[in-house]
């Protein structure tokens, strides 16, 4: 059983229909309204967090019963893990992926928290 999330960032203040762009990103598809992500220096941040995991390839860590991948797109990055490893990780995560103005979308319950200093977010940190 896996746990996926995905990142991205509003660059405009608009109504959004999240899952609606979390498809239409998954698919592929460019949108107008998000910005081009730093994903390189995302992936160096998941590598930092990630440190006591072996890291498998550019995109890839495991440990003992546990799995991450980080695939990254020019507007978003998705992670997909175990679901064991889904708390710890989140906890470990979120935070830093959200400083990159990136929203944290959860699949599993259609919720996204918005990034800090995205486009219409609160002045959380």
């Amino acid at each position: 059983m896996s746990f996926d999330i995905a990142f991205w960032r509003y660059s405009d203040t608009l109504e959004h229909d999240h899952a609606a762009v979390h498809s239409a990103l998954a698919n592929g598809n460019k949108l107008d309204g998000l910005a081009e992500l730093d994903t390189n220096a995302m992936i160096e941040t998941l590598a930092e967090l990630l440190s006591a995991w072996e890291r498998i390839d550019e995109q890839r860590w495991e440990r003992p019963k546990q799995y991450l991948e980080a695939w990254a797109y020019p507007q978003y990055l998705s992670i997909n893990m175990s679901f064991g490893a889904a708390r710890p990780v989140l906890l470990k995560i979120t935070t830093p992926m959200r400083r990159f103005g990136c929203g944290l979308w959860n699949p599993q319950t259609n919720q996204r928290l918005p990034g800090y200093e995205e486009a219409g977010a609160k002045g959380e940190k």
